[in-house]
């Protein structure tokens, strides 16, 4: 039998999950936006659709606090982090990005690593 396991969702995860997607949902818009305002619509096309697929990572497996979804996520700060390095004028936009985001999963990771694994013996 098959039974799925649930985080115990206290005030410290929901906090954590609405900052990720709070970010993730404006960064989506942002660079959606940004394909038709911009004279480089493919790459912000790109960053439109990777913010969308976190917005999904995050309202269902990481919401169904299944643990690859939560180490997936850090993707988000790892490529928000490094625009710095690419573009001086944005890049202190995308690194704040990333502290927030950081936050946020710092705030959930107590759900997911605080509990035992499925499986795992009593």
């Amino acid at each position: 039998m098959v039974t799925s396991a649930r985080l115990a969702q206290g005030a410290s995860f929901k906090t954590g999950w609405i900052l990720l997607l709070v970010v993730s949902v404006l960064m989506t818009l942002n660079h959606l936006v940004l394909i038709f305002a911009l004279n480089q619509p493919i790459l912000f096309l790109g960053w439109t659709a990777f913010n969308l697929y976190a917005v999904l990572v995050l309202w269902f497996p990481f919401r169904q606090g299944q643990r690859w979804a939560w180490g997936a996520s850090w993707m988000l700060v790892v490529a928000f982090a490094s625009i710095i390095f690419f573009d001086r004028q944005v890049g202190p936009l995308y690194l704040g990005a990333a502290a927030l985001i950081v936050v946020g999963l710092l705030l959930t990771a107590s759900a997911f690593f605080l509990r035992p694994f499925p499986g795992a013996q009593g």
